[in-house]
């Protein structure tokens, strides 16, 4: 058994309720390779996963094993340090998945382990422990959440048809996959046109979901025209908004809904310069944006995306209306928007490309 593998699986369950806190996974191994224990990062200000992990066991660890996606923090901030309760538990052996490029910690922790005495060693290189810290490394090296856009279009570059229908480009298989991206979010940021136009639920529908906690909901809403019976509305829900009636908003505090007042750009929607900030107030640092071309191309424009998740249909839809990215253009291929890493995957008759900026 690729037990690191297993402490991966553990970080992907803290996806979406850690942050700040990196979403880390770990396992206790008994000395005849036996899982006796396994956690995950709890909520922000609770239980670090080598903690929980250790705290699973009702077993002597004087011989055992601890996997762990991340260096065991050594601080003392909203919790004690990991590397005490290790220490103390008198595990043995310590397998870490990727030094904590936290500059206060970045192989503190490990030193910590090794004065001790506790046999520490790294890893081989995971993909799932890569994709699980990637927007906590990108959160520490800029004090900036790390945004996703996804889109679906057709194979000759259309998100809807020409009356706007879009229900469904992507095949079923892309659709479960999504919901897995969904489920691996703080939250889910889109406009106001999509709620009116597809009054989504913005939730995670998945059979044998592990997760209880659903992410948030961000909408970005210029004049609160938000219909006051839309499916997304509830105490997950954070509307983001320039302007907004008296009645709509107390309305929507009623439904505990969350509402942020930004300033208008120049063209007179929400100015998205504040949108990062919204974001890091509500503890929110992995974002998966579901839009239409509007609000696509605005932050496409501000260079607010890091990341693209495009799924590719093989469907041909026709006309001239309702590609990806409308509000922007250029005129010479010396000033295009170049993706880097791509990345491409089958995923049932669809084609999965990803890249980042």
């Amino acid at each position: 058994m690729d037990f690191m593998q297993e402490a991966a699986n553990e970080a992907l369950l803290a996806m979406g309720n850690c942050s700040p806190n990196p979403p880390v996974g770990a396992i206790i191994v008994s000395k005849d390779n036996k899982i006796i224990g396994r956690g995950h990062t709890q909520r922000f200000r609770h239980n670090h996963a080598e903690i929980e992990a250790i705290n699973s066991c009702n077993e002597d660890l004087k011989e055992s094993t601890l996997f762990t996606t991340l260096e065991p923090c050594n601080l003392t901030l909203n919790t004690p340090p990991c590397t005490d309760q290790i220490i103390k538990s008198k595990i043995k052996h310590v397998v870490v998945g990727a030094k904590d490029i936290n500059p206060k910690i970045n192989g503190a922790g490990i030193n910590e382990l090794i004065k001790a005495n506790i046999k520490t060693e790294m890893s081989k290189i995971n993909k799932t422990i890569n994709y699980s810290l990637e927007a906590y490394n990108h959160y520490v090296k800029t004090k900036t959440p790390f945004l996703t856009l996804k889109m679906a279009m057709s194979l000759d570059g259309k998100i809807a048809t020409n009356t706007g229908d879009s229900k469904w480009i992507s095949g079923k298989e892309s659709r479960k996959l999504v919901h897995n991206y969904r489920s691996n979010t703080d939250a889910i940021l889109t406009g106001i046109n999509t709620v009116i136009e597809d009054n989504p639920t913005l939730n995670v529908r998945l059979k044998n979901n592990k997760k209880a906690y659903q992410p948030k909901k961000i909408i970005i809403d210029t004049k609160g025209k938000i219909p006051l019976d839309s499916n997304c509305l509830d105490s997950n829900c954070i509307i983001i908004t320039s302007e907004m009636n008296e009645k709509t908003k107390n309305e929507l505090i009623a439904k505990s809904v969350v509402i942020e007042k930004v300033p208008l750009n120049k063209a007179g929607r929400v100015d998205l310069t504040y949108l990062y900030g919204i974001l890091l107030k509500h503890n929110l640092t992995n974002i998966l944006i579901e839009c239409g071309s509007t609000l696509s191309s605005e932050l496409l424009r501000l260079k607010l995306i890091h990341k693209i998740l495009m799924f590719i249909s093989p469907k041909i839809i026709g006309g001239s209306e309702y590609v990806p990215f409308s509000n922007i253009g250029s005129d010479k291929m010396t000033d295009i928007v170049n993706m880097k890493n791509i990345e491409h995957t089958k995923v049932g008759e669809d084609i999965l490309i990803k890249g980042w900026f």
